[in-house]
């Protein structure tokens, strides 16, 4: 049985990550949706068509003619003209009464609904969904029969949506999809006019994970991992520089005594609350870019029996870049870095991802509604960094949440002392080398500030209480 599985869009949405990929091809647990798409297929599949598109050369090469023992047909969608046009262009690989498997290539769905929907003549993937008015609902009378399918109704019949997934045979191509305003044709009203003169079932699947933006790749890997028992976090060897030089001057009268690092936060100095959220992802390579009283932070580590951090500090103060740079000397390979006055829950894993394999550098920003503590962020649509905004009352967007992933090169050339925000940081955005990584996690906090610190406290001691 063959499958023809759609691949050929861009993926606007999951913009940085699309960049230099198409969207199928961004990495879940180390290998592409694609393939995992691929893996779900029932042994029935013996053949699968690709529709591809934006960088289709990109799946051709990983995939080739046959991938782990099955066919591989790829079929060019030169303009985007939508789902309909994307399955007319298979129509002459399909044999007169042939049943194939239809699918939207950008989710994952249940290996085991996949098998059973093939038992069907003519069948709908369905699955429960709590808000169906962002999808496509699909209505089902008391046999179990699609009755229709509504696009995106503002009151549902039905809580089943659909997937994207059909079992169809040759007699779909003798119904056209008409043109929608957008200027594409949609497999949906194709289906949906076949459904008319011909009966279909619904097969309900347990398990689907759809793909829109790239936080929901963390979202998918967590629920992989759960799903199947893998572990959360394979030790990694990443270098990781914590900036832990300031001299904490707008902190509290009553901890100045002290460097702002170990500052205590629900019962733990912020330094601890850090390397524990990277111990948690894996994270083990660190190395600390030290300056005021360089020497308490140093005796704290070994006191708390953390063995495989280590120290630069520097001679004097040189500033967020002139720090990072000494403390990243030698290195040859990609690193992350982060303020240590910068309290978050980022995934490690997914600022990587968006360096798109070392060819950006990569700055955590979150949305904020009320910004004018902070400078903001301003990104092209390709979420490509372009400027950096001062503060200004009443700003509302993206700011910086002193989480980055650089390239070893980016330091190159810069002087001995000079400021990441103000210095390296716009020249990359100039260049055209830096990229957004949107946090979607639980929390950030910038602990910079008596008020800042004392949101950040209560925050701790209610999660922990």
């Amino acid at each position: 049985m063959k499958a023809i599985i759609l691949v050929a869009g861009e993926g606007k949405r999951m913009r940085p990550l699309t960049l230099e990929q198409p969207k199928p091809m961004i990495e879940i647990l180390g290998r592409p949706l694609l393939h995992h798409i691929l893996d779900s297929l029932p042994s029935e599949i013996t053949e699968v068509i690709l529709v591809i598109g934006y960088k289709g050369e990109v799946i051709r090469r990983y995939f080739g003619a046959t991938y782990e023992g099955r066919t591989i047909r790829y079929v060019h969608q030169e303009e985007r003209r939508g789902t309909a046009h994307a399955l007319a262009l298979c129509r002459s690989s399909i044999k007169p009464k042939e049943r194939f498997l239809f699918m939207i290539g950008d989710d994952l769905h249940s290996p085991e609904a996949l098998k059973r929907i093939l038992r069907h003549n003519l069948a709908i993937l369905v699955h429960k969904h709590e808000d169906p008015r962002r999808f496509g609902v699909v209505e089902v009378d008391s046999r179990g029969m699609v009755t229709a399918i509504i696009e995106k109704p503002e009151v549902p019949k039905s809580n089943l949506v659909s997937p994207g997934v059909f079992v169809l045979d040759d007699r779909v191509f003798n119904y056209k999809a008409p043109l929608h305003r957008l200027g594409e044709y949609f497999a949906a009203d194709q289906i949906g006019a076949m459904l008319k003169d011909h009966a279909m079932e619904v097969e309900k699947s347990e398990f689907w994970h759809p793909i829109g933006y790239p936080h929901d790749i963390e979202t998918l890997e967590k629920t992989l991992r759960t799903k199947y028992r893998l572990p959360y976090a394979e030790r990694r060897t990443t270098p990781v520089i914590i900036l832990a030089g300031g001299t904490g001057t707008r902190m509290p009268e009553n901890e100045k005594d002290k460097p702002k690092v170990l500052v205590e936060v629900a019962g733990k100095p912020m330094l601890q609350h850090q390397i524990e959220e990277l111990h948690r992802q894996g994270f083990f390579n660190i190395r600390l870019s030290l300056g005021f009283l360089a020497e308490v932070v140093i005796a704290w580590v070994r006191k708390a029996g953390y063995s495989d951090i280590d120290f630069v500090v520097e001679p004097q103060p040189l500033g967020t870049g002139g720090g990072l740079k000494l403390a990243a000397h030698g290195l040859q390979e990609p690193f992350i870095a982060l303020n240590s006055d910068d309290l978050t829950d980022v995934n490690f894993l997914s600022l990587i991802r968006h360096s798109l394999g070392g060819k950006y550098n990569v700055i955590s920003g979150m949305e904020i509604a009320d910004a004018s503590a902070y400078g903001l962020i301003e990104c092209d649509e390709f979420k490509r960094i372009c400027a950096f905004h001062e503060k200004r009352p009443g700003a509302s967007g993206i700011v910086n949440i002193g989480h980055y992933y650089l390239q070893p090169d980016v330091l190159r050339g810069m002087p001995e002392t000079f400021s990441n925000e103000y210095d390296l940081f716009p020249r990359l955005a100039k260049e055209g080398k830096l990229v957004l990584h949107r946090h979607m996690g639980n929390y950030w906090f910038g602990c910079g500030t008596p008020e800042t610190l004392r949101l950040t406290r209560e925050y701790f001691s209610r999660a922990h209480a």
